[in-house]
């Protein structure tokens, strides 16, 4: 046993090996919030992908204007999809030394001879407010919304901070429901330490995306956060701490929502609104009649990327054209939600020649320029050399030495065998052969050999039903029967939906996830073979439980459990 234990762990760290040997390295740099003061300490993270060897620390710049101290360094491991890659995380406490807004980074790094630089981050340092602590309290609440005029679609940040200087817990948070306005929270809230009226606070802060599908002027009424407040109950130290509720709501925020200009509106422009990229190739650009060249072009940016087109590829001519799904991401974080979307199209070339790919065009209004961008793809010429002739032409000759005829030629009918059994003329041979296989041992054989296979069979049949790998199966073809059970009870909130859809996918597919967000249930789903609309279906059924439990929102538990069973169900035929 010590002999194989040593052998799966020497198996294991040449995987490790080379999987962090052969993974590309990756740099990514990040601040804990946005927002600080002088007197505030910030948590920044520098995380590398694609290596385990902390032998060389990043180098980051622009960090002049800060005092820094380290915190550490931790290394990560983690399979996805069957992929294993590795990496490690270094944290730092950056302390500023005066007020303005500061751009931070790049990181960079060096494994192996190979340089890698990360992104860059932005840090608005401001004056401590000189608000006297004492009159708000030891807990209060504040909104504020990133711009207060926008255009229609484009994205607005609405912050939400707690600030607190007690115990608390069994938070909720309700946020107003106002028509043609949306919410959508950017990750999970982050915490820090601040300074208010020159006492020190615990904040929490919550950032939605803010988006108006009408023009017009909106009241952003009141958001309302449930808690429990823990204090002392007595002035001995032995004493314990009793809760009280307290509900606390932030002030209205003025909106005002502008329509798109109609100067300068591109021709069949989308709606979509923000900033992004255009990226595009063709492979290959030499190819012969008949065989395959892909054409792939990228849209990325931030802004409402829901509304990036499905581009048309003109019609061509000289080749054949076949498109694919086209496939979108989206990812968001503390600056807003952002997006990529990708389409590929398989050209074939039916003749040779030098053929061109038109440039392709996909237009945005940037709301921070207040014009219309058109994105344009470059021209591709596309290089067709002649094919390989695979057709067969077969000629019959023609009597007096005549020109061939095109058709097929006949043979003359041969014979190639007999199929007439021999005629028996005397008894002797109609004598039965190997007569002896019908007594002695040969006839034990015959009449229980079946029997004792039987049982050899039933036997292997019941040790199967008892392994491990069985036992997984079975708890797979189970796993929906099992969720159709638990979702069916009367009182099925929030919280029992997300855990019983989370049992589903540790039995469906032999895994131990504790807790799952929406985002990452998409990526495991995809992983798995299941489609675009029915991942993206099930992600949004999960986002708006999620939604419901952690912002105290009211939820009909009965109709999201059928909408997610519906989903689930046309997952199981993806998915077999």
């Amino acid at each position: 046993m010590k002999r194989i234990t040593m052998t799966i762990v020497l198996v294991l760290s040449c995987l490790l090996a080379s999987a962090s040997g052969a993974a590309q390295v990756g740099v990514t740099l990040s601040l804990e919030r946005s927002e600080a003061t002088p007197i505030d300490t910030i948590r920044m993270e520098v995380k590398v992908s694609g290596t385990r060897s902390g032998d060389t620390a990043p180098v980051i710049h622009g960090l002049e204007s800060f005092q820094v101290t380290q915190g550490g360094t931790s290394s990560r491991v983690e399979i996805v999809n069957g992929k294993m890659s590795s990496g490690i995380d270094y944290s730092y406490f950056i302390q500023p030394r005066k007020t303005g807004v500061f751009t931070i980074g790049p990181a960079e790094i060096e494994v192996d001879g190979n340089r890698a630089k990360s992104n860059t981050v932005t840090l608005d340092v401001k004056e401590i407010s000189q608000e006297p602590g004492s009159n708000r309290g030891p807990v209060f609440i504040e909104a504020s919304i990133s711009s207060e005029e926008v255009y229609v679609e484009e994205q607005a940040m609405y912050t939400i901070k707690l600030y607190y200087r007690v115990g608390i817990d069994d938070l909720s948070l309700k946020l107003p429901e106002i028509d043609h306005i949306v919410f959508k929270q950017l990750g999970r809230p982050s915490e820090y330490q601040t300074t208010c009226g020159g006492k020190a606070y615990q904040v929490l802060e919550v950032r939605h995306s803010l988006l108006a599908s009408q023009a017009g002027e909106y009241a952003i009424w009141s958001s309302s956060m449930r808690m429990t407040v823990r204090q002392s109950g007595g002035h001995s130290p032995f004493s314990f701490l009793s809760g009280r509720p307290l509900t606390l709501a932030t002030d209205p925020v003025v909106l005002k929502v502008r329509d798109l200009p109609e100067k300068g509106k591109p021709t069949g422009f989308s709606g979509l609104i923000g900033d992004f990229q255009i990226e595009s190739g063709l492979e290959p650009l030499s190819l012969k009649a008949g065989e395959s060249a892909t054409l792939t072009i990228r849209i990325s940016g931030r802004g409402n990327v829901n509304r990036i087109p499905d581009i048309d590829l003109p019609e061509m001519p000289f080749a054949r054209t076949y498109s694919d799904k086209p496939v979108m991401e989206t990812q968001d974080d503390s600056h807003g939600i952002g997006g990529t979307k990708t389409m590929k199209w398989a050209l074939v070339p039916e003749k040779a020649g030098r053929f061109d790919v038109p440039p392709l065009t996909v237009s945005f209004f940037n709301p921070h320029t207040g014009e219309y961008t058109v994105l344009k793809t470059p021209l591709y010429t596309l290089s067709v050399s002649p094919g390989e002739d695979q057709a067969v032409t077969v000629f019959q000759a023609t009597p007096n030495g005549g020109k061939p005829a095109e058709g097929s030629a006949k043979q003359e009918v041969r014979q190639v065998g007999k199929d007439i059994l021999p005629i028996h003329t005397t008894l002797t041979t109609l004598s039965v052969p190997y007569r002896f296989l019908s007594t002695g041992w040969f006839l034990w054989l015959a009449l229980f050999g079946p029997v004792s296979v039987y049982v050899v069979l039933l036997c292997g049949l019941r040790i199967y039903k008892r392994s491990p790998e069985h036992l997984v199966q079975l708890r797979s073809r189970q796993a929906y029967r099992s969720l159709q059970k638990r979702c069916r009870r009367l009182h099925t909130d929030g919280g029992t939906l997300i855990d019983a859809f989370t049992d589903y996918l540790n039995d469906r597919f032999d895994l131990s996830i504790g807790v799952l967000t929406a985002d990452d249930t998409a990526r495991l789903l995809r992983g798995h073979g299941a489609g675009d609309d029915t991942v993206e279906t099930i992600r949004r059924i999960i986002q708006t439980v999620e939604n419901a439990v952690y912002a105290g929102k009211d939820l009909n538990g009965a109709d999201a459990a059928g909408d997610l069973l519906e989903r689930v169900k046309t997952l199981e035929k993806e998915i077999r």
